[in-house]
C-alpha cells in the first residue's frame, strides 16, 4: 500500500511539473536596440519614469519579444528577463505594452515587478543568477531591477523599455561604471515559462 501511494505521488509530481510545451513551440523572436527617451515614448507612450530622461548618463534599451500562439493554453505565465552582464544585475524596466487587438477593455496582462520565484529560477539556471536577490546583511536581502510577467499568451508582440546601467549597490561587485555606454552584446535577454503553482517549466536564451 505504501509503495502504491509513493508511486502515485511521484507520478503526480512528474505530471504536475511537466512542461505543457517547449520554447520551440512558440517560435520566440526578439530584438534589442539602444534608443532615446523620445523614441521609447513613441513606441510605448510616455514611460512611467519619464523624469529619468533628465539623467544624462542613463540609456534606454527598447526591446521586443514575439511568439506564436501556444499549442495549448498555458495555466501560468511567461517571464521576460533582461540582465546587464557587466554587473550581472537586472536593469529597471520603465514601461511595457502588448499588442492586444480585441482585448483593449481587459486589464493590462503584462506586469512589471519582481517575485520570490526569481531566486528559484536563478538557483536552477546559473546563467540567470543575476535574477537572484542580493544579500545586504546577515539577515537582509535586496530585490532590485525588474522583470516582466506575461499572462496573456495571445498578446504578441511585447514591447518594453529598460534603463541602463543597472542600479548600483555595495553588495555585488560592480564591473560597469555608472554612465558607461551599454552595448547590445552586454545584455542577456531570456524567456522563462512558469506554471500557476510556480513550477519552472523551462528557460530559453533569446539574446546574449
Amino acid at each position: 500500500m505504501v509503495v502504491v501511494v509513493l508511486f502515485a505521488n511521484a507520478s503526480w509530481r512528474w505530471w504536475h511539473n511537466r512542461a505543457p510545451f517547449g520554447p520551440e513551440a512558440l517560435s520566440l523572436q526578439s530584438s534589442l536596440e539602444v534608443v532615446g527617451f523620445t523614441e521609447s515614448r513613441e513606441a510605448l507612450g510616455q514611460p512611467v519614469y519619464y523624469a529619468l530622461s533628465m539623467e544624462p548618463k542613463v540609456q534606454v534599451v527598447l526591446g521586443r519579444v514575439s511568439w506564436h500562439r501556444p499549442p495549448e493554453p498555458l495555466d501560468g505565465s511567461l517571464i521576460v528577463v533582461l540582465i546587464d552582464k557587466r554587473a550581472n544585475r537586472l536593469p529597471v524596466i520603465i514601461e511595457a505594452r502588448q499588442n492586444r487587438p480585441g482585448l483593449r477593455d481587459r486589464p493590462e496582462p503584462v506586469v512589471v515587478g519582481s517575485s520570490w520565484i526569481q531566486n528559484k529560477i536563478a538557483q536552477r539556471y546559473q546563467w540567470l543568477s543575476g535574477m537572484a536577490d542580493m544579500k545586504t546583511g546577515q539577515d537582509t536581502w535586496l530585490s532590485d531591477g525588474s522583470i516582466l510577467w506575461v499572462d496573456e499568451q495571445e498578446g504578441s508582440p511585447l514591447t518594453f523599455a529598460a534603463i541602463f546601467p543597472a542600479p548600483q549597490t555595495q553588495s555585488r561587485k560592480q564591473t560597469a561604471a555608472r554612465g558607461e555606454p551599454v552595448a547590445i552584446s552586454n545584455i542577456l535577454l531570456a524567456a522563462v515559462c512558469v506554471g500557476s503553482d510556480d513550477q519552472i517549466y523551462w528557460a530559453h536564451r533569446l539574446q546574449g
